[in-house]
Parts: structure tokens; C-alpha cells; sequence
């Protein structure tokens, strides 16, 4: 009788674990999904891992860790996206820094605008804090000389939330979700705001919401990025007609936003984005003779593929924000694993070893030139990767309180391959 107590007492107690620490019920299990090998193995070719450990410059600074970065071009000065929720500036010259603006929420990526260096654009969105009642995710725009924050996007065009399933807008479809102002289309709020890219005629900015149920934050990644949920989606704003247009909807995990080179062209005819959960670099054509579909450019990447920037040669420097380890490539292989995954805190999940780094690939993103993992104490996870004429700033976003401490900026020395 006493064996039988105990077992009832310890099944009630599972039961109650199991619905306490459930996950959202917005987020969608995905199926099986099988890592492409080649990608791997392409990447693996061109490794230079111990060549970074030493490339690697660590700089004494008063400037919280960072998401993203962008330069002024001064070419002295540089804004970063902190995990304070401020915006800093940072004197590249000795990485000495100074809080610039507190911006509503946390900033996460930042831009310059093209042409207009008093201008820059930024998302914001909720993370790993309490907020203010009237702050709200969006996209906004920073005034550097008066140091005024602005919204521009806050709202978009409300689209069905469940069942979604691939779909690319092109230019020329009519029946892409708009939003104009005075149209009367019916919206809701933008819920997360992560990554953005400006046109290169500095009239466009692209912005991606990895997810968009009610009340998320950037602290259901994690849980996002196990489940495979196909809710990301990518939108797009016309800073001259102010239209809010939905780009692509039905993937996942949209992040890095970075529009394609268009030589000759009057403007980019597709963009590039990170579906960071899949370890996929995907490209959505925008017009041209294959408008309104998307293409997988590389499958099986050896990370979390966050960020995205270019540098002068017009190469991509992807951030693995950590390595794609052999538990989460089993767990994405064998989904009925995935309901108990997703119950162990997140606490203790990013505690499992992991490594950071970076992949550089070709203009056009389909060949991997330039691969590098890390583990050590000087990163913890790289969100971005930005070139600059000195060498790679490198956004070491920690997650943990201790590693929130640290002050250094990380910057990489350019890789000799790469020269």
C-alpha cells in the first residue's frame, strides 16, 4: 500500500510539473527536419578556428555587451544596441563609451540611413525586463543631434496567425497585406521588431518578427527555436508613402535582414534573411522573373545564424550565436522528444556547452569562404558580426547576469584569407 501511495504521489507530481512548466500554447511543434550535410561539410572545409582564437583583440570598455553596431562616418565613432536597453556611443579609438539615448524597450539592431548621417533606425522589443505600460515594440527612428526617438512602425496589417504556410509577396501583388495610413485595414501590434535592413536608396526598411503571438518577448526564442514554429515573417516600410507591407510570412524564425547587390539595377530585386532555428540562409525574390518565391541559399548551417553584414568586398559575415550541437540536431531529427525538451528551464538548457563564431560567405551568399568556431571565455554569443576597416566588431551578447558584467569589446583582426 505504502509502494502504491508513493507511486500515485509521484505521478500527481510529474502531472503538475508537466502542466506547470508547458510552453506557450501558441507555439507550434514542426515536424521531423533533417540537416543538410553538404552545407556542413562545405563549411567545415574552410575552417580557421584556432586562426580566430588568435586573431581575437579584446578592448577594456565602459560599454555594456551589444546586439548591434553601426558606424558614423566619422569613422571614429560607433552607436551599439546594449543589453542595458541603451543606446551607446563608442569612441573606436580607445572603446571608451557613454550612454547616447534610453530608448523605449530594448534596442535590438541598429542602421544607419544612407546619405543622412543624422539618421539612424532601430527595432525595439521587449526582453529579459519589466516594461513601462506605454512602451511598445516597434521600429524607430533616431535624430543624432537632438538625440530624439521616433516610432514608425508600431502596428501592422493582422494576418492569420495559425495554420500558416509559406508565402512571398511580390512588388506587383495586389493582395499583399497593407497597411497606409487612413486606409482602414485592420491591424494589430508588432510584437517583436528584431532585425532591420534600409534599401540602399535609403527609402525602404526591412524588418523581421521572428514570432508574433500576443505577449511574446525575445525570451521565447529559445522555446521557439526547439519547436521549429513556422510564424516568422518579414516585413517591409516606405519611409515616403509610410506603408507597412508584409514581405514573406510562414517561415522560421526570420532574423538577419540583408537586401541582395543589384548592380545596375534601380532597386533590390531580393533579400537575404536568416531563419536562424533552421540554420538556413533564404532568399525572397521581390521582383524579376522569379518574384514572389522563396530559395533555401544554404541548409545546415554549423549555427544559430543570427545577424548579417557585408563588408567592402561585398562578402556576408554570418554571427553564429552558437554552435549547432549534437543534441539539438538529434532534437529537431526526433521531434517526440521535443514536448519534455521544452520543459527543462531555460536557466539550465544554456548551461549545456556551446560554442560561437562566424561564416563568411561569397556576395550572393551560396559559398562558405571563411568558418570559425569558438569556446572560450572571451565571447559568449556573437548576435553580429560587423566589418569595419580595423577589423570585425563582434556583438558578444551575453544572456546570463554574470556574463551581463563583463566590459570588453571584442573586435577580430581580418583573417589573412580574407585580405
Amino acid at each position: 500500500m505504502k509502494r502504491l501511495i508513493v507511486v500515485v504521489l509521484l505521478a500527481v507530481i510529474v502531472g503538475v510539473w508537466w502542466m506547470a512548466a508547458a510552453p506557450r500554447p501558441e507555439i507550434q511543434l514542426a515536424g521531423a527536419h533533417t540537416i543538410d550535410r553538404a552545407t556542413e561539410d562545405a563549411i567545415r572545409a574552410v575552417d580557421r578556428s584556432a586562426e580566430f582564437a588568435v586573431s581575437l583583440e579584446q578592448f577594456p570598455s565602459s560599454a555594456p555587451a551589444f546586439d548591434d553596431a553601426v558606424f558614423l562616418q566619422d569613422g571614429a565613432t560607433a552607436l551599439v544596441t546594449a543589453t542595458d536597453g541603451q543606446i551607446w556611443r563608442m569612441n573606436l579609438g580607445n572603446h571608451s563609451a557613454e550612454p547616447l539615448v534610453d530608448p523605449p524597450l530594448m534596442a535590438y539592431g541598429i542602421h544607419e540611413a544612407p546619405g543622412d548621417p543624422n539618421h539612424f533606425y532601430f527595432c525595439s522589443s521587449r526582453s529579459y525586463a519589466e516594461a513601462a505600460a506605454d512602451e511598445r515594440v516597434g521600429l524607430y527612428r533616431l535624430s543624432l543631434d537632438t538625440r530624439k526617438v521616433e516610432a514608425l512602425v508600431l502596428d501592422v496589417p493582422a494576418t492569420d496567425l495559425m495554420n500558416e504556410i509559406p508565402v512571398v509577396y511580390a512588388d506587383n501583388d495586389q493582395g499583399a497585406p497593407e497597411l497606409r495610413p487612413g486606409s482602414g485595414t485592420p491591424t494589430r501590434p508588432l510584437i517583436v521588431c528584431d532585425n532591420l535592413e534600409v534599401s540602399e536608396d535609403g527609402r525602404r526598411i526591412y524588418f523581421s518578427e521572428p514570432f508574433d503571438y500576443t505577449g511574446a518577448s525575445v525570451d521565447d526564442a529559445l522555446d521557439e527555436a526547439i519547436a521549429l514554429s513556422p510564424n516568422g515573417r518579414l516585413w517591409r516600410y516606405d519611409l515616403e508613402t509610410r506603408a507597412t507591407r508584409l514581405i514573406a510570412e510562414g517561415f522560421h524564425f526570420i532574423n538577419g535582414v540583408l537586401y541582395d547587390l543589384h548592380p545596375g539595377q534601380p532597386r533590390e530585386q531580393s533579400v537575404l534573411v536568416t531563419q536562424t532555428s533552421l540554420f538556413r540562409l533564404t532568399r525572397f525574390y521581390l521582383s524579376g522573373p522569379q518574384a514572389g518565391r522563396s530559395e533555401v541559399v544554404l541548409d545546415g548551417v554549423t549555427g544559430l545564424d543570427d545577424g548579417m553584414d557585408r563588408d567592402e568586398a561585398g562578402r556576408i559575415w554570418l554571427a553564429l550565436f552558437s554552435d549547432r550541437t549534437r543534441l539539438l540536431t538529434w532534437v529537431h531529427e526526433n521531434p517526440w522528444i521535443k514536448p519534455l525538451f521544452m520543459r527543462v528551464p531555460a536557466r539550465l538548457l544554456m548551461l549545456l556547452p556551446q560554442k560561437t563564431g562566424v561564416v563568411v560567405v561569397s556576395p550572393d551568399g551560396r559559398t562558405p569562404i571563411y568558418s570559425a568556431l569558438y569556446d572560450g571565455d572571451a565571447l559568449a554569443s556573437i548576435a553580429s558580426a560587423v566589418p569595419s576597416r580595423a577589423g570585425v566588431y563582434l556583438a558578444n551578447e551575453a544572456l546570463g547576469p554574470e556574463r551581463r558584467e563583463q566590459t570588453r569589446v571584442s573586435r577580430l583582426k581580418l583573417p589573412p584569407v580574407l585580405q
